[in-house]
């Protein structure tokens, strides 16, 4: 819920700070630097006592922190707070997946696909619930202590019992197949949370939208997300490469389409479809980066190309920021669009990875 709240906060917090596009894509990418050295340490955490037993622990960290980004009044405030969510955020990514593979293991089910619906579906209820209480008048740093509340109750009901961390295993080597993956997941994920986190400042500055209807910008695109991902998992859909494609087509087409309207109706509606295409990003790469892992290594396997993806989506909105103070918003989601078409001119290198794998 943190990052749909955020992202409709997100216009109030960059007047309330006086940032400049280029120097809150600067902030955002404080995010990337403290949790990518974060990601590390929580694998070797979890590796030795177990995600479960983590997850309420850096549940409630993140909750005492996520309140701060809402009180900052300068450019430098927000660039302190934003490192303390990203050393978060990177704690709780890998101590989830890690829980969330060996729950995978042991039981036999596939709770990937949820936990990835699961996340968009909290940027739906953020980002609507937030847009909606901007337009009442409620301050941002009241709407992420709503959220750290969530988080605290979360961290509640999350406690044990545990089962006993699972023996250490080898580490997975940075085999040609694994960075291929890692980096075509990167390209989706920076598509995607630049999106989400700039979406909402587009329609309010670029389109004059209000608040209600900017939240509407990250709410939609993630529930256009939640859906393509439930459909996904009840139709048969073609090939690795083939997904691959339509995910880059579509969401290239729904950015081209935001970036060039007029009306926020329209670039509503472009983010809908580059969500229901991006939907399927995600979940076929992670899907195969198991199958390269294959028994004894798909855990490590998962942890290698979701390290090297996140690259990709804690880049993203810095990379727009940057695009959009040397041109316009609409420079900088025509830059995602550009993006999406190289999302999708991969799908022939991951034919190939799927031949040289079996998988």
């Amino acid at each position: 819920m943190f990052w749909g709240s955020w992202a409709a906060c997100l216009p109030a917090i960059q007047s309330a700070t006086g940032a400049r596009d280029a120097q809150l894509g600067l902030a955002l990418l404080c995010v990337a630097l403290a949790a990518l050295p974060a990601m590390l340490v929580a694998g070797r955490l979890s590796d030795a006592f177990g995600g479960a037993r983590l997850v309420p622990f850096f549940l409630v960290f993140f909750g005492l922190i996520a309140t701060l980004p809402g009180l900052a009044r300068s450019v430098g405030a927000l660039v302190a707070f934003l490192a303390l969510i990203g050393i978060a955020t990177g704690l709780l990514d890998i101590s989830i997946n890690s829980h969330a593979s060996r729950l995978e293991a042991m039981h036999g089910i596939r709770i990937m696909d949820g936990l990835h619906a699961a996340f968009s579906a909290g940027v739906v209820v953020g980002g609507v619930g937030a847009g909606l209480l901007r337009h009442a008048g409620a301050h941002p740093s009241w709407i992420l202590a709503g959220v750290a509340c969530f988080g605290a109750s979360a961290a509640l009901l999350n406690r044990g019992p545990y089962p006993e961390p699972a023996p250490r295993q080898r580490r997975a080597r940075l085999e040609r197949p694994l960075v291929v993956v890692g980096l075509v997941l990167a390209l989706a994920f920076l598509v995607e949370n630049g999106l989400e986190a700039w979406s909402a400042l587009f329609l309010e500055r670029t389109l004059h939208s209000g608040p209600a209807v900017s939240g509407l910008g990250p709410g939609l695109f993630a529930g256009a997300m939640v859906t393509g991902r439930v459909l996904a998992q009840k139709i048969d859909w073609p090939s690795v490469p083939g997904r691959m494609l339509f995910a880059g087509l579509a969401s290239a087409t729904g950015l081209a389409i935001a970036a060039t309207a007029q009306h926020s109706v329209v670039a509503l509606a472009g983010f809908v479809i580059a969500g229901a295409g991006l939907a399927l990003s995600a979940p076929t790469l992670f899907g195969l980066a198991g199958r390269l892992g294959g028994e004894g290594g798909r855990g490590a396997a998962l942890s290698t190309v979701a390290i090297l993806g996140y690259l990709g989506f804690v880049a993203g909105p810095a990379l727009i920021g940057a695009v959009s103070g040397a041109t316009s918003l609409r420079g900088g989601f025509l830059f995602l669009c550009a993006v999406a078409v190289v999302l999708a001119a991969c799908a022939p290198i991951l034919r190939r990875v799927v031949g040289e794998t079996g998988g």
